[in-house]
């Protein structure tokens, strides 16, 4: 009888375990997440098919959740990430791709990017801010510039202040202009915004701009599928 006990105490206990295990893989992964009330701010994908809404608990606090729902059922939302300052989304015209500037206070904005999986799923991918801050370090060698400091595999931006941020996509989707900027608190040394390009079909950063982002940028019969941005 007490064998009997045993048993069935040991069983409880390792379902009760499961039961916990599955909550908390549930929460980490993001499904058991429930939309905050406070709508932050609320903007759309440059098609129209996706609504980005920014949620928060209370007015006067900065974090908040950022979700995605589709435009012919605004109800029911996915989530995509939270942030603790702020944070906006740079949709692909096609809209199986997204960069996250995620700004985590007055000293750091990073360039997430993201993969669409399926319906409202985006992963992330690949951090886009050392590609953009080593491909500055490698065209100004001439001046010294040393931007990074190197442990191990780690690039490290030396500038007190970095930042990094897209700032809009090509009209084929396949490139995102970047943009980055820092400076010190203790030298006059400073970065002015300074742009490269990610090709996502590459994965790799480049300065073609007439390529990319300065093609077909004057249309006469007046029909262009995105506006482009043309760099001096």
């Amino acid at each position: 009888m007490k064998k009997t006990v045993n048993v069935l105490y040991l069983c409880v206990m390792i379902t009760i375990c499961g039961l916990l295990h599955l909550s908390v893989s549930k929460q980490c992964y993001g499904e058991d997440i429930k939309p905050k009330k406070y709508l932050k701010k609320e903007y759309t994908s440059p098609e129209g098919n996706i609504i980005v809404r920014h949620l928060g608990g209370h007015p006067k606090d900065n974090s908040g959740d950022i979700w995605l729902y589709s435009a012919k059922n605004p109800s029911k939302g996915e989530f995509l990430c939270s942030y603790e300052i702020d944070a906006d989304v740079q949709f692909s015209y096609d809209e199986k791709w997204l960069v996250l500037n995620h700004n985590y206070g007055s000293d750091k904005t990073d360039a997430i990017l993201f993969k669409k999986v399926k319906g409202l799923q985006y992963e992330e991918v690949k951090l886009l801010t050392y590609f953009a801050w080593e491909l500055f370090e490698k065209t100004h060698k001439k001046y010294k510039v040393h931007v990074f400091k190197r442990y191990k595999r780690n690039t490290i931006p030396l500038y007190g202040h970095s930042y990094a941020k897209a700032v809009r996509w090509s009209s084929d989707s396949k490139s995102v202009l970047i943009e980055i900027y820092g400076h010190h608190d203790e030298t006059p040394e400073r970065l002015e915004p300074w742009y490269c390009i990610y090709d996502v079909t590459t994965g790799k950063m480049t300065l073609d701009f007439n390529r990319v982002f300065n093609r077909d940028t004057f249309h006469p019969n007046g029909t262009a599928k995105g506006r482009e941005l043309s760099i001096n």
